[in-house]
């Protein structure tokens, strides 16, 4: 687990170079840029906000609808360190994630991509079912 304090200010966007705004998401408060809506989500934050009640993040994702992606990213808004390319297996999209403090950058956006699970996903589903193993 990450020793970065999160109550630290964010720097600029990785993306855009906007500054970050807190939001809400049910009981947790993430990182979202005022100019792009990307959201920086600190090491196990997506955990927590998937766990949340579909409602309520259906809600907050409207309020992250697609803007303007860019293609090339900074530096982790946290600590600085270097943001690589990450393909995330669960929603089949590629994320920027930091090698030192472990946070996630997503895109305007990328948010609801968590919603559909990808073809590796439901092929192991289906084969779960065929096996008995719900």
């Amino acid at each position: 687990m990450s020793d970065i304090q999160t109550s630290e200010p964010l720097g600029a966007c990785p993306a855009c170079g906007g500054m970050f705004e807190l939001v809400r998401v049910g009981p947790y408060v993430i990182d979202r840029c005022g100019a792009c809506r990307g959201l920086w989500l600190d090491e196990h934050e997506l955990e927590k906000i998937l766990a949340i009640d579909h409602r309520m993040l259906t809600k907050k994702r409207g309020d992250t609808d697609p803007g303007l992606a860019q293609s090339k990213k900074g530096k982790c808004p946290r600590c600085s360190g270097t943001l690589i390319k990450l393909t995330n297996m669960r929603a089949n999209i590629a994320t920027d994630s930091c090698t030192i403090c472990y946070g996630l950058f997503l895109d305007a956006g990328e948010l609801n991509a968590f919603d559909h699970p990808n073809l590796a996903g439901q092929v192991g589903q289906l084969l779960r079912k065929l096996i008995g193993r719900h």
